[in-house]
């Protein structure tokens, strides 16, 4: 079997040198690692020992995804899994592995007012989180409340959030571990659907979310209590709604939001049942913050014998492709979610390099990485998002 020293000789160079090629570490030129690799190839050396270059490097070439939610509602969910696309693609190319962290909530949903248990999050998930053998961390759309931030800054490691926690808040509470925050402009997409209805003439209109913060509650929430949502992304996209109907002078009361404690068909189904059951006027539209939410609200109109868009206007969000081909396309707001998670993968991973390096070397003068070496500082740049028009709003 080949060894270090075999790839050496036969490249004309130091052990050390091989070792730094192969290993990613150290200072070397193109031609030294063209020489090296040539070499490696012609003895059969299969690589380094995978662990002990981990421990060499400080590094496990692995990022854990946190997700605010069950597995198998994520692989249910086509915006969740275009986001892990994105992720695994940047992950590819940068030779770097994914492990899947799931923290859902303890219970499932509670009525508005009920007792929220003591401890939101089992045991079991939050000890992985704890234990996971991870280079970082990366967020997506978990709650500001989360137990699991409180795992995260203790164990110190570089942590990227998309959606939620918001900017500000990762930078309080992770500080020099703050690689920063990707998202889309989803204030801007949600007044963009808003005015659309307002523009069709609908004065009457309910917003369908899945949960507001970790313990999912089911039922209509008062503005104050929409507004106190923990999630970011939530926050950003309800005060969307409400400006476009503050715009055109309409008052909050005819604009309701409804929590369904969980993003599937079934949860959605009953929301809607009780909404379309319930006494006094009945909303002509209806703004969803997901499509999935949207398209199982569809079907919840069919089974009342209401017609989309004649009886009830619905517009989604997220631009998942079952939104095109639904039996009514849905009208909704396209975000680039692949993109999106492209770009938190390469931001994280780019500041975990420098994280790590400067934890290597324990030199004051060097300084510590921050969140403006992910291009975080400040304000952090959003993706478009844009209106795509289909057959669920009337022309």
């Amino acid at each position: 079997m080949a060894t270090l020293k075999d790839v050496a000789r036969t490249a004309g160079v130091s052990v050390m040198s091989v070792s730094n090629v192969l290993n990613d570490t150290g200072r070397f030129s193109a031609t030294m690692r063209e020489r090296v690799l040539q070499a490696a190839e012609e003895v059969g050396y299969a690589g380094p020992d995978p662990a002990a270059a981990s421990l060499r490097r400080g590094r496990t070439g692995t990022v854990g995804v946190v997700l605010p939610l069950p597995l198998e509602t994520a692989f249910a969910d086509p915006a969740a899994t275009a986001f892990l696309e994105g992720v695994a693609r940047e992950f590819q190319r940068r030779r770097t592995t994914m492990t899947l962290l799931a923290l859902p909530p303890a219970v499932g949903p509670l009525a508005r007012h009920a007792t929220a248990p003591v401890q939101q999050v089992a045991d079991a998930p939050l000890a992985a989180l704890e234990k996971a053998v991870i280079d970082a961390a990366l967020l997506y759309s978990v709650e500001e409340d989360h137990p699991g931030l409180d795992i995260l800054v203790k164990r110190e490691l570089p942590v990227l959030a998309v959606d939620s926690p918001g900017h500000d808040t990762g930078r309080e509470r992770f500080g020099d571990a703050w690689a920063g925050f990707v998202t889309v402009d989803d204030f801007g997409g949600a007044r963009r659907a808003a005015r659309h209805l307002v523009g069709l003439g609908h004065r009457r209109a309910v917003i369908l979310v899945d949960r507001l913060a970790v313990q999912p509650r089911l039922g209509p929430a008062t503005w104050p209590q929409a507004l106190a949502t923990t999630s970011a992304i939530l926050r950003r996209r309800l005060l969307g709604y409400r400006d476009a109907w503050a715009e055109a002078g309409l008052p909050f009361t005819d604009l309701t939001v409804i929590e369904c404690g969980r993003n599937d068909i079934a949860a959605i189904r009953t929301a809607v049942h009780t909404l379309l059951t319930a006494p006094g006027p009945r909303p002509t539209a209806l703004l969803a913050v997901s499509d999935t939410l949207a398209l199982g609200a569809c079907a919840a109109a069919r089974d009342h014998g209401l017609a989309v868009p004649g009886d009830l206007a619905v517009i989604g969000y997220d631009d998942i492709p079952a939104a095109a081909t639904a039996v009514v396309p849905l009208t909704t707001v396209h975000q680039p979610t692949v993109e999106k998670g492209e770009s938190a993968a390469r931001l994280l991973l780019d500041h975990t390099d420098q994280y790590t390096e400067h934890r290597a070397d324990h030199r004051p003068d060097h300084g510590v990485p921050t969140a403006t070496t992910a291009g975080a500082a400040g304000a952090p740049p959003e993706l478009p998002t844009r209106l795509v028009i289909r057959a669920s709003t009337p022309a």
